[in-house]
């Protein structure tokens, strides 16, 4: 609960609230962080500072700063201080291609080629799609950009035979910068993602990941791996994605189950 002194807000000191302080003074802050009154990249006032302003004690600044932080909203530097962090984007759990994602959440999306080829289906997505060994497959690797700064990288295949006469279109599009989603549904209805399984898991980025997005070799990544079939449930693409987990979180949100359900 938020007050009003001098055109400033301040901590209901109603202890009767059910609100505890902490849990408004991150609140508090974090309706700052969205109305851009602190920006990315400015620097979170000084625990005494926050102390004078808020009235509250350093112990429920740090609970509410910690909170903050764990949401990926400010980020401590060492000897520096706390600042608002840059935006991460947010993983869904809905089919939909990076430039949707990045698009639905206000960033400016690109892909920058980096290789494509034909060769056979790895063992996982054999695995993954059902599909016979060998499968011959087009191969593409993107990297992933927002608001110009690389966040990603992008493996897929996709089997010829499901392509089919599209294969070419695809390639060149793909190569042009374009969303490898987007240009399927172009191509035909039949081509577009209905149904995907994506497993989640930590990776350490090797030379060359640790090249393209900019980071030390070892850094922790989020590895996504998915597959995806049309609507007549033709395997369709086996995709493998690695992200910077500062810029990229997955996020799913939960519900209680329906009640009267029983275990029996």
């Amino acid at each position: 609960m938020m007050n009003l002194v001098d055109g400033r807000r301040t901590l209901a000191r109603d202890r009767r609230t059910a609100v505890p302080l902490w849990v408004q003074l991150r609140d508090a802050l974090r309706e700052e962080i969205e109305r851009q009154e602190l920006r990315e990249g400015d620097r979170l006032p000084t625990e005494v500072e926050l102390e004078e302003r808020f009235g509250v004690s350093r112990s429920t600044i740090r609970q509410a700063v910690g909170d903050l932080e764990a949401e990926g909203l400010l980020q401590r530097v060492q000897g520096r201080g706390t600042f608002v962090a840059t935006p991460r984007i947010r993983h869904l759990p809905v089919l939909t291609s990076f430039s949707e994602l990045l698009r639905s959440q206000g960033h400016r999306p690109s892909h920058r080629p980096l290789a494509q080829r034909v060769e056979e289906a790895p063992v996982q997505a054999v695995q993954a799609l059902g599909l016979a060994d060998a499968t011959p497959c087009r191969f593409l690797e993107r990297l992933l950009i927002a608001d110009d700064e690389p966040v990603g990288i992008a493996r897929s295949w996709l089997p010829l035979e499901v392509l089919g006469p599209h294969d070419g279109p695809v390639v060149r599009a793909v190569e042009a910068g374009r969303s490898l989603y987007a240009l399927l549904a172009e191509c035909s209805p039949e081509l577009v993602p209905a149904h995907g399984v994506e497993t989640i898991r930590p990776t350490l980025a090797d030379a060359s990941a640790s090249r393209l997005l900019g980071c030390e070799q070892g850094t922790a990544l989020l590895h996504i791996r998915r597959a995806t079939w049309t609507a007549a449930v033709r395997p369709l693409e086996w995709t493998e994605l690695v992200f910077v987990p500062d810029r990229y979180e997955y996020r799913v949100e939960l519900r209680s189950p329906p009640t009267g359900t029983s275990d029996d």
